[in-house]
């Protein structure tokens, strides 16, 4: 019912004809629109702030000005990152020595190698080298384990200096793949000859530089050490210097690759930043990534640890002081002078101390030359190939850092796509296209070069070339497999499938004859040179059994009594996959080799290491080959398969004329 202004009634023929009254404005009718026009203007005002912050993220940055902040800043944004890096053998290269980082046996046992006693013990919840004399037994002192170097193929030990931050390279290290301790000595290639303290070293003058992140060696002796150099003192830097050293992390770290973090972790601290990071598809110029860089600069972060190099003259100091100057991402050669064979050593009486770290062609022959092979290759400087194009740290197995992809042909395949057919690659390979043969690595980057143990593949890629390799002293692609072959036949066939004509070859750098098996070499070659041929006899290919590559065993038992423990060490584990291999119905005199085989200590004394040695001669000697057809001939051996004594003689001496101490840098 109507009511008039008051609440009195009003007159029911007025109610009747006056039209109702006009409901009260709404408010919210102006208010969606108002929205609108604000959200409309936020959203242009937060487009306009994502584009300046983009703006920012892209201006160029100078690392020089951040810091380094540690991997675990870096989780809470890339924990995927982080954990696929926590996997690998980076972060662990170095580590504090803890019952998670320590792989050595530390029970007691007697090491009793090049003149002294070691027991490794536990005591007083850390870990010991205990030093006693051979003959007496009295204590010479003990070294607490304060650090460990390494955890893949070995790890090694370090103790502290009491007065100062400086660390020692212990005797020791710990072989993963062999489950033992094996003197520093038989790590490297040096002769039996050497003093017991021969590869005690001070990590902060070298290891601490690739082995960690942000590391700052700060020498405590510089000036002193000049002083007394001035004056005439004699001055031993290897053993004399003196360090106060801090690393921002233990092991390789996310900012060795990516830079100091501090900026970017500052940034990504916004939300607004964030998003403008995202929009940015993830970039942010105060961090690198090396899949976003040019590819030299990307390829460059790599090398300023798998290329050996020396700071710049004028920033040596700065280096041993407050640590490298480079950042991932700068041009590494305005920090560093990468070295190379004809590179000059900065050390008095040793200026050739690179030198033999090259094949004589100046191919690297030692694994942490990666990046030298890699700036060889047409690839990189042709059609700049990078690492990344091949490894990953994010990916792959962590041995290597190579996916299960790029462990066959395909990353070559990307570029040489004329072989990616299987007609094609095997009229280009001359072998079947599913064998090792067709394998582009085993061709153009074979296994030649020496390093923590093992033998690596080169990283310069290049064409095979007997003639060249021949002439350079080392080992070739094609006789890696066919060690029962010369020289001469690997250039007559390379040469008969070019379409050229055979040549014959000049001298090889080693004196061996070009018509003579490359086995011969295992004897012959000089100490890196035995090293790849001696571990290339025991990589039984494409189903070969060890039946099959027997006339390597000869060989391999002279090699054994050589004066180097790796050319030794790889002989042994050779022999020992031949006979592994050896087809059934296995006769007893192989079972019985392989049985006595394990009684051979590749750094026991040499009295020991040549009686098993005799046992194993005899027991060759005595295996029924009646059956057997001739040995390869360019290998010499004899109708009854053993190795002539003049012949054996003779490359030993071709061998010692080379005998040579390669200085390794590890």
């Amino acid at each position: 019912m109507a009511r008039r202004r008051g609440g009195r009634r009003a007159p029911a023929a007025l109610a009747a004809t006056t039209p109702p009254a006009a409901p009260p404005p709404r408010r919210g009718r102006w208010l969606l629109p108002a929205l609108a026009v604000l959200a409309v203007a936020g959203l242009l005002a937060l487009v306009a702030g994502v584009v300046l912050e983009r703006r920012a993220l892209n201006a160029p940055f100078d690392p020089a000005g951040a810091h380094f902040t540690g991997s675990a800043a870096c989780q809470d944004c890339h924990g995927d990152r982080h954990e696929t890096w926590y996997a690998t053998y980076h972060r662990t290269m170095t580590q504090e020595a803890t019952p998670a980082a320590v792989q050595g046996r530390f029970d007691g046992q007697a090491l009793d190698y090049w003149g002294v006693r070691v027991r490794p013990v536990t005591r007083d919840g850390g870990y010991w080298f205990d030093y006693e004399d051979l003959g007496t037994g009295e204590p010479l002192g003990s070294q607490k384990v304060e650090r460990t170097v390494g955890s893949h193929r070995y790890q090694q030990y370090l103790s502290r200096l009491p007065d100062d931050g400086t660390y020692v390279r212990l005797h020791y290290l710990w072989h993963a793949g062999e489950q033992r301790w094996v003197h520093m000595n038989a790590a490297f290639l040096g002769p039996d000859d050497q003093p017991f303290d021969a590869n005690v070293a001070i990590w902060n003058q070298n290891c601490i530089f690739c082995h960690n992140t942000g590391p700052q060696p700060n020498i405590s002796n510089y000036d002193e050490m000049r002083l007394r150099a001035a004056a005439g003192e004699p001055v031993n830097v290897g053993t004399d210097s003196r360090f106060d050293s801090s690393v921002a992390e233990l092991g390789i770290s996310c900012e060795t690759c990516h830079g100091p973090g501090s900026e970017h972790v500052d940034r990504a601290a916004s939300a607004f930043t964030r998003l403008a990071m995202r929009a940015n598809r993830g970039r942010d110029a105060s961090i690198v990534n090396p899949d976003n860089i040019d590819p030299v600069r990307a390829t460059e972060v790599c090398g300023q640890c798998h290329g050996q190099r020396t700071p710049k003259p004028h920033l040596v100091r700065t280096w041993v002081e407050s640590g490298p100057t480079y950042r991932a991402g700068q041009p590494l050669h305005d920090h560093v002078d990468a070295v190379w064979k004809h590179t000059r050593a900065p050390v008095a009486g040793q200026e050739d101390l690179f030198a033999l770290r090259f094949w004589g062609d100046g191919t690297p022959r030692l694994s942490a030359y990666e990046y030298q092979g890699l700036l060889l290759s047409a690839c990189h400087q042709e059609a700049q190939l990078s690492c990344i194009d091949c490894h990953s740290v994010h990916g792959g197995d962590p041995a290597g850092q190579i996916t299960e992809r790029n462990r066959g042909n395909a990353p070559c395949l990307d570029c040489h796509r004329e072989y990616r057919a299987e007609a094609a690659l095997a009229d280009h390979t001359r072998h079947a296209p599913e064998g090792e043969g067709s394998l582009c690595y085993a061709c153009h980057m074979p296994q030649v070069k020496y390093g923590v143990m093992t033998i690596h593949r080169s990283h310069r890629i290049e064409v095979p070339d007997a003639a060249r390799d021949a002439a350079a002293g080392r080992p070739n692609a094609c006789l890696n497999c066919h060690l029962e072959q010369s020289a001469q036949w690997a250039a007559d066939t390379l040469a008969g499938w070019a379409g050229r004509p055979a040549a014959a070859l000049p001298a090889r750098a080693d004196g061996l004859d070009p018509g003579t098996a490359e086995v011969a070499a295992i004897l012959a070659g000089d100490p890196v040179q035995k090293a790849v041929l001696a571990f290339q006899a025991g990589q039984l290919r494409d189903g070969a059994s060890g039946r099959d590559r027997a006339f390597l065993v000869p060989f391999l038992l002279e090699a054994m009594a050589d004066i180097y423990p790796s050319s030794r060490r790889f002989a042994w584990h050779s022999l020992r996959s031949l006979l592994d291999a050896w087809p059934a119905p296995v006769p007893e005199a192989v079972t019985a080799l392989r049985a006595r085989s394990d009684g051979f200590d590749y750094i026991g004394p040499a009295d020991q290491r040549e009686a098993v040695r005799g046992d194993l001669l005899r027991l060759w000697q005595a295996l029924d080959r009646s059956g057997w057809p001739p040995a390869p001939p360019a290998t010499g051996l004899a109708a009854d398969w053993l190795l002539d004594p003049a012949t054996s003689a003779r490359l030993v001496e071709l061998g010692r004329r080379q005998d040579k101490m390669i200085n390794i840098g590890e």
